[in-house]
């Protein structure tokens, strides 16, 4: 592997440090300590951003990753678990494992937070933030021009006004009740790419790959991490000794890190009140129902098909003041048009999420799927970005809810190890009566309310607990197990993202939101990485 040779870099202590740009612990080996003043474990979007973040600072920076640069199978399987609650997705699957994480399979879709979101749910037991939106606006802003996006860009008549689409068919202009919410699409999505030549010019910073954390190791008196075990599927180990460490993992990982440390703390680090690996979140959705526009009638602005082909993504919500009157959490409906290529589409996404596993007779039959009719997958493709502007014959309705934080739904180490020794994570995911209800509130709301308004007519089914619990899906949106909060009786990190009761443990990531809103996660991860690094350099020498 090439390794350009970089100045040395003063250290803390007065000590100097050779960098190189990439180590691979498999093929270039593995010192038996690594010593710097802040380790980062995880080279995914919160990892890098936050390395990227402290450039030019005299500190010796170091970025464990635990794959390579590129995606393999035996790294990939150490994600593996089981599921103990509701049927979700594959584990290995939905988290990627190598440099650049999980953006390397990112939509781009980004969104902050409603102030709402921060607020809390007291009469409905859901925690607030000990942040707010007028804390974490200008580093949402930060995170937005990374990715390439405008704040003026999740105004909806700012976005119809762009497409020369008429603002006036907003749902918000004819309901009280109902508002139009609208994602950004970023192009700058893989940042094993976008940022990997700056972080080979960073001189303060050392990059290991396939050097796997597997135990975070406090001192004595349980105050402040003295050093974390790191390990390859080559079977070498190293030490790894810093001033400061953040954990930069995703939910399950994080969780599992801190759950598995428990030399001394018998629970797990940062876990003496129990919440660590509570409270995992995902989007909640369900496929259920139908609606038929009135011709004429149905603004284009809502068919999801005709929006996704020019990069918008417009769903109808709830109002603050709807879901404070109605006891429900955020809702968002979005109409899909029919189409004849979901079977197909389906085992092409079966195919990308499953490539990577050494043999699996269920492959096969994704792979048939496609090769008997290969002109048809050119079409499933294809109409997913030319679909027809708004004329559906009917919709198919998407249901997506901010699943309510719930302890029950959890990891779990179970007495599995996976190939480095560490015990395997299971998920239990579960939903509770408030999701319940939001599901079942929302749709209702939404459906009288465009009823109301002449645009169509809805054939709905009953939202029952079975009824959504036997369909429900996530949108690989990992959120919660190492939350913030004002008080450590109440989580496991403060509003820095230091561990309750540490010096010098962090976590990053979209483990440490206390609820998971209306947005998808990445953007809002970044923001606080972005947060995270201008309290480290504010506190560096403290």
């Amino acid at each position: 592997m090439h390794r350009r040779r970089r100045p040395l870099v003063p250290g803390q202590h007065g000590s100097s440090v050779v960098v190189t740009d990439f180590l691979d612990a498999l093929t270039d080996g593995l010192p038996e300590t690594l010593d710097a003043d802040l380790c980062i474990v995880g080279a995914g979007a919160a990892g890098i951003t936050l390395a990227s973040q402290l450039a030019g600072l005299p500190l010796r920076i170091l970025l464990l990753e635990g794959g390579g640069m590129d995606l393999d199978g035996a790294t990939q399987g150490l994600y593996r678990g089981g599921q103990r609650g509701l049927r979700y997705f594959d584990l290995a699957a939905c988290r990627l494992r190598y440099f650049g994480g999980t953006t390397n399979h990112w939509g781009g879709y980004c969104r902050p937070n409603d102030p709402i979101d921060y607020e809390g749910r007291p009469d409905l037991g859901v925690p607030g933030w000990p942040v707010d939106d007028a804390d974490l606006r200008p580093f949402i802003e930060r995170a937005a021009a990374i990715l390439g996006l405008t704040p003026e860009g999740w105004d909806p008549a700012v976005q119809l006004e762009r497409r020369k689409l008429p603002a006036g068919a907003l749902v918000e202009r004819h309901s009280p009740a109902l508002v139009t919410k609208v994602f950004q699409i970023s192009e700058r999505l893989r940042f094993r790419t976008l940022f990997r030549e700056g972080l080979e010019r960073q001189e303060n910073l050392r990059v290991v790959l396939h050097a796997n954390a597997t135990a975070v190791h406090l001192d004595p008196d349980g105050k402040r991490v003295e050093r974390l075990t790191v390990r390859t599927l080559g079977g070498k180990s190293a030490t790894v000794r810093a001033r400061r460490f953040v954990l930069a993992c995703h939910a399950i990982e994080n969780a599992r890190l801190l759950l598995a440390s428990d030399d001394v703390m018998p629970d797990g680090v940062g876990n003496a009140h129990g919440h660590v690996g509570r409270h995992f979140m995902d989007h909640a959705q369900i496929t259920s129902g139908v609606f038929l526009p009135a011709k004429g009638r149905f603004p284009a602005i809502y068919d999801f098909g005709y929006m996704s082909a020019i990069r918008v993504n417009a769903n109808i919500s709830l109002t603050d003041a709807a879901m404070r009157e109605h006891g429900v959490l955020q809702y968002y409906c979005r109409f899909r048009p029919p189409e004849d290529h979901e079977g197909l589409r389906a085992a092409l996404a079966r195919l990308r999420d499953g490539f990577w596993k050494p043999f699996e007779p269920g492959l096969l039959e994704d792979v048939a799927d496609v090769l008997e009719d290969l002109p048809s997958v050119a079409d499933a493709v294809l109409s997913k970005y030319n679909p027809p502007k708004g004329d559906a014959r009917y919709y198919v309705l998407d249901h997506r809810i901010e699943q309510a934080p719930n302890p029950d739904s959890r990891i779990i180490l179970g007495d599995r190890r996976d190939a480095l020794g560490n015990r395997v994570a299971d998920l239990n995911w579960a939903l509770n009566d408030l999701d319940f209800r939001t599901f079942r509130e929302g749709a209702r709301i939404v459906s009288s309310e465009l009823a109301a308004l002449g645009y169509g007519r809805f054939q709905l089914e009953e939202l029952t607990p079975e009824l959504i619990e036997g369909q429900v899906r996530g949108h690989y949106h990992h959120i919660g197990t190492t939350r913030m909060s004002a008080a450590p009786k109440d989580g496991v990190v403060d509003a820095d993202l230091k561990v309750h009761g540490l010096d010098n443990l962090f976590v990053a990531g979209s483990s440490v939101f206390p609820t998971a809103g209306y947005s998808g996660p990445t953007m809002m991860l970044i923001a606080f990485a972005i947060r995270l690094a201008d309290h480290l350099k504010e506190t560096a020498h403290a």
